[in-house]
């Protein structure tokens, strides 16, 4: 297969890049209209507002922020805040394409809490770590946001390679003391050198099949750097943050599904976590291939119900107010 008409992607004469149609097939959605969103324990239709924050103007990232609306607000005031890493491989999407948009605007609806999408740079363009240094730059903005409400639940989360990003942003967030409550990594994108079994198997994957696999690490990775690089092999990350930093590392949900090319990685990631005494749910077990909860209704069910069950659990004195509101 041509890996670059698969992901619809290609160089231009002049060097520049292409996401070639990717407007057409996933579009953007905009900010700043509210919507409608149906969860999935009632009926009731939740309105969720939306708002694009500047973070860095010159590397042109942003923040999109989703509230939502005051029906399901904490009688407390201190909505959560989930830090939120898109996935797409470093390449594709951003935080307005359509899924993500999506997805993140039925989170605030179901937790409820307030969802900041990070809108980082974007590889070959902007190579790893690129990405790293946007989401601490994120993490910044998170301490800016959070000062006007102490005690504010903060979770950090991602999907896909955006899981990896995620893990990166709650080290730095921990680094500069900034308490978080919860880390949620789903479907972490990790590969290396050497095949393991999963990778072996997905040559004609239906989501990830290896070559664009590799053509996605091949356009992210810093120039000259092959898949053992510690921006992409676990065991190379984990070798240099050691196991006293990891500890410092808040309560983790590990998602994975049963399919997934990079399964086997986030194996090795949740054994170094649990190992060096940090607090793990691992259910590595869904259905399915790699990004799932994006197509299929049944797989977003499931993992909006994860990661809202995970936050309210880990929300602390405002566990029941959220639980209570959920039935109104």
């Amino acid at each position: 297969m041509d890996p670059y008409k698969y992901l619809n992607i290609g160089f231009n004469p002049d060097g520049s890049f292409t996401r070639n149609g990717q407007a057409k097939l996933i579009p953007a959605a905009p900010s700043g209209e509210p919507v409608a969103v149906t969860t999935a324990d009632g009926p009731v239709r939740r309105i969720v507002h939306s708002n694009d924050v500047p973070l860095d103007d010159a590397n042109g990232t942003s923040v999109r922020l989703f509230v939502p609306g005051l029906a399901a607000a904490p009688r407390t005031g201190r909505l959560p805040l989930i830090v939120y890493f898109h996935g797409g491989g470093y390449v594709l999407f951003r935080a307005a394409s359509e899924p993500f948009h999506n997805n993140a605007a039925v989170l605030a609806a179901s937790v409820p809490a307030a969802v900041a999408s990070v809108d980082y740079r974007l590889a070959p363009e902007h190579r790893l770590p690129a990405a790293f240094d946007d989401a601490a730059d994120a993490v910044r903005w998170v301490r800016s946001y959070a000062a006007g409400s102490p005690g504010r639940p903060i979770f950090i989360m991602g999907c896909h390679n955006g899981a990896s990003i995620a893990f990166r942003a709650a080290l730095a967030a921990v680094d500069e003391g900034l308490e978080l409550r919860g880390l949620i990594l789903n479907q972490a994108h990790h590969s290396g050198v050497e095949r393991t079994a999963a990778e072996a198997a997905s040559v004609d994957d239906r989501v990830l099949p290896l070559p664009a696999n590799d053509l996605l690490w091949e356009l992210a990775l810093p120039m000259g750097a092959d898949r053992d690089h510690e921006y992409c092999n676990p065991e190379s990350m984990l070798a240099g943050i050691g196991a006293e930093r990891l500890r410092r590392l808040p309560p983790c949900l590990v998602l994975g599904r049963k399919k997934d090319p990079p399964r086997d990685r986030q194996r090795v990631l949740v054994h170094a976590l649990r190992k060096a005494g940090v607090a793990v749910e691992a259910q590595m077990d869904g259905a399915g291939y790699h990004a799932m909860e994006l197509f299929k209704t049944n797989c977003a069910e499931e993992f909006n119900a994860q990661v809202t069950d995970f936050v309210r659990r880990h929300a602390g004195d405002c566990v029941d107010v959220y639980a209570a509101r959920s039935r109104l």
